[in-house]
């Protein structure tokens, strides 16, 4: 999935647009709604927004439905998910991960929240927004120590980062990233790579440049991320034309695949005067598959 559109999850417009955008994934942003004697009335119009496009077949290209829910330190999370939970979201993308036991509350929280709403096992997944505090930041490798079956990515968010830090900026005067970003994104990058899920970049900088953000989008995937996150829906359009194989990217990627398939058996085959190996078939199949 290489495009991800958050929106507001008490905003009718935005939930009536989103669909039509072609983003991959669509996150209902839930974390931000105040509580209050309508706030279960929201999360029911967001359940029903999320069994409303459920089924592929009202698509022509069926989207990943998401939730963003707030953070577990937030009072009401579970009685808000519960409620959005009827509309049986693909997963929910957890702000704020201090550490391997959050992922653990809400994995054990969706156990109980399946049951009770008769929905398969293990079928919500979890995406955490992870560094987005000091400490959170300085702990990020402890998430490797607990892995759970829910957990299919990893996420940052840069202008929360910078605002756990104080920091006003996130970029450097040459439009590089500070160090504290570098930090946390590089870090990211890792973690997925190393427990083999998704890896999601933070939106673009700026939303309304939309050639900035498919060369921040093009950065994101020669980095080794899977996708990026969007704020508005110009970027995903970006996003997308940013993963799309090249059509020499493409070929490259099919000559290998098909040397190893012609030769079967073979550890190695060499192509352009290289020797490529197993982990190279396998980037190869990675790369055709992001590109698809």
């Amino acid at each position: 999935m290489r495009s991800w559109l958050f929106i507001d999850g008490d905003s009718a417009t935005k939930l009536t647009k989103a669909p039509m955008v072609g983003a991959d994934a669509v996150v209902v942003d839930i974390s931000k709604i105040a509580i209050s004697d309508e706030s279960p009335k929201i999360m029911e119009g967001i359940a029903d927004w999320l069994t409303a496009y459920s089924d592929p077949l009202i698509l022509n290209k069926a989207f990943a439905r998401w939730l963003r829910i707030k953070p577990l330190d937030a009072p009401h999370w579970r009685e808000d998910l519960l409620i959005a939970m009827k509309g049986a979201p693909d997963g929910v993308v957890l702000p704020k991960t201090s550490g391997p036991d959050q992922i653990r509350t809400l994995a054990s929280e969706l156990y109980e929240v399946e049951q009770k709403l008769g929905l398969k096992h293990n079928s919500t997944k979890i995406i955490p927004q992870i560094g987005e505090t000091a400490r959170a930041a300085l702990t990020m490798s402890d998430l490797t120590r607990d892995p759970q079956p829910r957990l299919t990515g990893f996420a940052w968010n840069a202008d929360n980062v910078a605002r756990a830090l104080g920091a006003t900026r996130t970029h450097d005067k040459d439009g590089n990233w500070t160090d504290s970003m570098r930090h946390v994104r590089a870090t990211t990058l890792f973690l997925a790579k190393a427990m083999g899920v998704m890896a999601i970049e933070t939106s673009a900088s700026n939303p309304r440049d939309v050639e900035a953000g498919i060369a921040e989008a093009r950065a994101a995937k020669h980095d080794g991320f899977t996708g990026v996150s969007a704020v508005h829906p110009r970027q995903i359009s970006a996003i997308n034309q940013a993963f799309s194989l090249s059509a020499q990217e493409r070929a490259e990627a099919e000559a290998i695949i098909g040397l190893f398939a012609t030769n079967p058996g073979v550890k190695t085959v060499e192509h352009e005067g290289k020797r490529l190996d197993q982990k190279d078939l396998a980037q190869m199949k990675e790369v055709r598959a992001l590109g698809c």
